[in-house]
């Protein structure tokens, strides 16, 4: 560790502040946490209007602190966009970047694909060392760009920590199927609601999240089945007690593409002891298989995805639970990859 703490600025897209979390502002607390913890002086910038302090730990400043000469040692941003925000800041950068498009994958960035060609070149050319969530995306990255700057692997994590079981939310009468996150493309609308009509007969689905599929190519088609529950979204805090009194959780596709399928919610429902149904190809089922703990169906295959269910829904996977959410804290917790970063971060020069 450093003699002197170096003062990290976290270059996040939007307000962190704004309520409820999704996954990019549970990461960006998570990580940022557990720097503070490794002694780093971390500081969140972000487009707000004034300095606050996030989390009772962790300050947020206004983007214009990045004109202050000196102020951060080194930033780091969060995802694509972020680097727009760079402005006048001259020192090192640490790039995050979810999945490296190129001219025609994925299929469902099209509307955005020009601008994220156009950020990626920036990246290339501003970056000290870029990150993303898997080998996947580094190979993608170093075929369409090279080196450098060096790619990097932080996958997702899970909390080390969560809170104890509560009331259950759910109908205990009844088999309850959680899908957690957004629907971030058409066919996972349509996936979502074959399962929910076909399986209707020994759960009811349920779905925290937003229906984000008309933002990639998806219209009024994309409407939900009558019988899915759609809690919406709530607090990161609410979401682990839905995960402990549900049955199963459902992982889709956003397409036949490993690289455009790091899906995070896997982590949530193996560190919550929730056995995973999931699709071909998502990279995260290497966890299902090394745990045991749910089943996979190839991609598309909707029979395969209700026949894969029912199975667990008949025989619930209890014995293993508990040794599964240990696995998932110990080997996959936010503080892990923390201390990743940090390693990234101690190479690097200071200065601005």
């Amino acid at each position: 560790m450093p003699s002197r703490k170096k003062r990290i600025g976290i270059l996040f897209h939007k307000n962190p502040f704004v309520s409820p979390t999704g996954i990019d502002q549970t990461r960006l607390r998570a990580i940022s946490s557990g720097l503070v913890k490794l002694g780093y002086d971390i500081e969140i910038v972000a487009p707000v209007s004034v300095s606050a302090v996030l989390d009772n730990d962790i300050i947020v400043r206004p983007l214009n602190f990045l004109k202050q000469t000196g102020r951060y040692d080194l930033v780091k941003t969060s995802y694509h966009g972020s680097i727009k925000y760079l402005d006048s800041y001259n020192g090192p950068v640490v790039s995050r970047i979810v999945r490296v498009v190129d001219d025609s994958l994925p299929e469902r960035d099209e509307s955005n694909r020009e601008e994220l060609l156009l950020l990626q070149q920036i990246i290339k050319q501003r970056a000290s060392i870029v990150t993303v969530n898997n080998e996947e995306n580094r190979e993608r990255w170093r075929h369409f760009y090279g080196e450098p700057p060096r790619v990097e692997l932080v996958p997702t994590g899970c909390p080390a920590m969560i809170p104890p079981p509560g009331v259950n939310p759910f109908d205990d009468s009844r088999k309850n199927i959680l899908f957690l996150g957004s629907l971030a493309a058409p066919r996972m609308v349509e996936m979502l609601n074959q399962a929910a009509s076909r399986l209707k007969n020994i759960a009811i689905t349920h779905l925290i999240g937003l229906n984000k599929a008309c933002m990639y190519g998806g219209d009024d088609s994309c409407a939900l089945e009558a019988g899915i529950v759609n809690h919406g979204e709530i607090p990161e805090t609410e979401i682990w007690n839905y995960i402990f009194h549900a049955d199963l959780g459902l992982a889709f596709a956003t397409g036949p593409h490993p690289f455009d399928n790091d899906v995070s919610k896997i982590f949530n429902y193996l560190r919550g002891g929730l056995p995973v149904v999931s699709e071909a190809p998502i990279i995260n089922n290497a966890l299902i298989r090394q745990t045991g703990f749910g089943d996979i169906f190839d991609h598309g295959d909707v029979d395969g995805l209700v026949e894969a269910a029912k199975a667990v829904l008949k025989s619930p996977m209890k014995a293993g639970r508990e040794s599964v959410m240990r696995f998932m804290a110990s080997e996959h917790s936010w503080d892990r990859r923390a201390r990743v970063y940090a390693g990234i971060f101690d190479e690097l020069p200071t200065g601005n």
